[in-house]
């Protein structure tokens, strides 16, 4: 199983809980800050839900992507429900 991590070629370092590097939208460099989007997709990459962090500094407001990379199991794409491949809540 391969993970693409992208965000993680932006960090330069990180001192204490604060990530310093460049912006995910404007390419600034300073201090970051750290949004997640999750999603109800119970995945191989990050389960038990499937979540997107983006890294942006404060003048810049994350904003949900408009794609994601999610890597499954073949066995819960042939039988999605049996396998779990939906968290609970999914269809609400």
């Amino acid at each position: 199983m391969v993970i693409l991590l992208p965000f993680l070629s932006n960090l330069i370092c990180v001192m204490g809980d604060a990530p310093y590097g460049q912006c995910h939208y404007c390419e600034e460099k300073g201090p970051l800050r750290i949004t997640y989007f999750n999603f109800p997709i119970n995945c191989e990459c990050c389960s038990p839900c499937h979540s997107e962090r983006i890294e942006h500094c404060s003048e810049c407001e994350a904003v949900m992507p408009k794609e994601t990379r999610v890597y499954l199991s073949t066995k819960k794409l042939q039988d999605p429900i049996h396998e779990g491949l939906l968290t609970k809540g999914a269809f609400l």
